[in-house]
């Protein structure tokens, strides 16, 4: 029983960690960029962001990088009924999943 335990651990690992996806979701992405952008706003008031907060967002595009790096086409919709379009770039920490390490507004 023993020896049928240790295998079968690890195969269920290495199931795990292949299962997880090399792209965030999109609503994964979604959220991420909307609790990003509220704690943007509340520590620069004078912005977009500070003065209305993120309503919803939309993912247009998200493509690998590379390995745990990753880019996507946001549409962020602010209460005052503005849209904003964002690229931002996520990057996978290992025990947390997908936080954002950079954005910028893209040209219309």
């Amino acid at each position: 029983m023993k020896k049928l335990l240790l295998p079968l651990l690890a195969l269920l690992i290495l199931a795990g960690g292949a299962c997880g996806g090399r792209i965030p979701t999109n609503a994964k992405a979604a959220s991420v960029a909307q609790k990003h952008f509220n704690k943007y706003g509340k520590k620069y008031k004078e912005t977009e962001f500070g003065q209305s907060r993120v309503s919803t967002v939309e993912v247009k595009a998200v493509e690998e990088l590379q390995k745990n790096l990753a880019t996507s086409f946001l549409l962020v919709k602010l209460d005052n009924g503005s849209e904003i379009p964002v690229i931002m770039t996520f990057q996978r920490k290992a025990p947390l999943g997908w936080r954002t390490i950079g954005w910028e507004r893209a040209s219309p």
